[in-house]
C-alpha cells in the first residue's frame, strides 16, 4: 500500500498529512505551546497526493483560525477496533466551536458507562483536528488527556481559537453542546 505525505507550515512549526488510497492514515500537528516557529525536523519526502495537498491546505488555513469543516476528508480507521471507529466516528460529527464530554460521546457509542474507553480511544486518534478529539472534555468541564504535541496546553488553544470560553482552566458550560443527536 503506498503512503502519501503532504506537509504545512503554522507559526507554531509544521506539520504532516499521511494517506493511503483509501482516506488519510496519520496528522502530525505542530505544538502549539510554543510561540515561535521552531527549526522542524520534516520526514523524509514521500509523494504526495491530491488528498494529503488538500487536508494539509485545510490545516493550514485551520492554524491561521478559518473554520474549516472536515467531514468530506476521508480517514482509513481500519486498523482500528469497532469500538474505537464508533467513537472516533461519534467525535467527527462535533463541528468547529462545539465541545462535548466523554460521557456524551459514550451515550452517542450506544455505551453510557465507557467515558473512559472514550478517552483511551480517543488518546490512540491518528488524525487530531480532522477528528476533533480536542473538543471532548470532562464532564466538569476539566481539560484531560491530550497526546498531541503540547498537551493540555495545545488543547486548550485549540479550543479558544474556536471560541471556546473558560473560567480559570474549566470549559465553561454554556461554551459545551448538550444532547447533541447524530446524523
Amino acid at each position: 500500500m503506498t503512503i502519501y505525505c503532504s506537509h504545512f507550515m503554522t507559526r507554531y512549526g509544521s506539520g504532516s498529512v499521511y494517506a493511503t488510497d483509501l482516506g488519510v492514515v496519520k496528522v502530525e500537528i505542530p505544538d502549539l505551546s510554543r510561540y515561535q516557529a521552531p527549526a522542524d525536523r520534516i520526514s523524509p519526502e514521500l509523494g504526495s497526493s491530491s488528498l494529503t495537498a488538500l487536508t494539509a491546505q485545510m490545516l493550514l488555513r485551520y492554524f491561521q483560525g478559518e473554520c474549516i469543516d472536515f467531514a468530506d476528508i476521508p480517514v482509513f480507521l481500519d486498523a482500528m477496533t469497532p469500538f474505537r471507529q464508533n467513537v472516533l466516528n461519534a467525535t467527527r460529527l462535533l463541528k468547529y466551536g462545539e465541545i462535548s464530554t466523554y460521557g456524551q460521546i459514550a451515550c452517542e457509542c450506544a455505551s453510557p458507562r465507557a467515558a473512559r474507553a472514550v478517552g483511551g480511544a480517543l488518546a490512540s486518534n491518528p488524525v487530531p483536528i480532522v477528528i476533533p478529539c480536542h473538543r471532548v472534555v470532562a464532564s466538569d468541564g476539566r481539560l484531560t488527556g491530550f497526546s498531541a504535541p503540547g498537551s493540555l496546553n495545545t488543547k486548550m488553544l485549540l479550543l479558544k481559537m474556536e471560541g471556546a470560553e473558560f473560567k480559570g482552566l474549566l470549559v465553561a458550560k454554556k461554551s459545551m453542546v448538550m444532547h447533541r443527536k447524530s446524523g
